[in-house]
């Protein structure tokens, strides 16, 4: 009950903010009730699946922080295809001090921790750079960052699970706008939505 209460709270407070960085970025002051919706039933589902697990609140909030991240970002990158360095900043404080608290938690399982976090940072950062050197910058330097700085937030399970769902939705997305005729390949996409649900996926699922 907690977990639940917890989440419907975070998630409303979320859109809240959502709001007001939608306005004062874009100067409109529309509510979105769709997407007051989505953040409701992203915030019950993750607060009945989580007790369902059996997580504690933390795990909440550390899976709803980057949920509400992701979501914003999102909102960003399908406007303006950039991310923006703020956000990423922000990935990267957090994951720090996640990282700080493993080492109070538990002494002898921080190194391993930390170290598993420097290989996502390097795996994902790494897979999107060579990606983008492939593609003639068919990926932004946005998109490298943000990758590594959820390798950080995430560990490598995680984010191998959260990638490989926001390839696969990416990818089959492209390929119905093609087939429809409403997109080319030449045409860009931004990855950063795709990421979002790969997020909200894989949180859900308890990764």
């Amino acid at each position: 009950m907690v977990n639940l209460v917890f989440s419907i709270v975070f998630m409303l407070i979320t859109y809240a903010i959502t709001v007001y960085i939608y306005k004062k970025r874009y100067n409109t002051s529309k509510q979105n009730i769709f997407l007051a919706g989505i953040y409701l039933l992203i915030g019950i589902t993750i607060g009945i699946l989580y007790t369902i697990y059996g997580y504690d609140t933390l795990k909440v909030f550390k899976a709803l922080n980057i949920i509400s991240v992701a979501l914003i970002v999102a909102g960003v990158d399908y406007r303006e295809k950039i991310i923006p360095n703020e956000a990423v900043v922000f990935i990267l404080s957090f994951a720090c001090i996640f990282i700080l608290l493993n080492v109070f938690k538990s002494t002898t399982e921080a190194p391993a921790v930390f170290i598993d976090a420097l290989v996502a940072v390097l795996l994902g950062g790494g897979l999107f750079a060579i990606s983008k050197a492939i593609s003639k910058n068919g990926v932004g330097m946005g998109d490298i960052k943000l990758v590594a700085a959820l390798g950080l937030y995430l560990r490598t399970y995680a984010l191998m699970g959260v990638l490989m769902v926001s390839l696969l939705s990416i990818a089959l997305f492209g390929f119905f706008k093609v087939l429809t005729k409403k997109a080319t390949t030449k045409d860009e996409i931004p990855f950063a939505p795709f990421i979002a649900f790969g997020l909200t996926v894989c949180m859900i699922l308890g990764f």
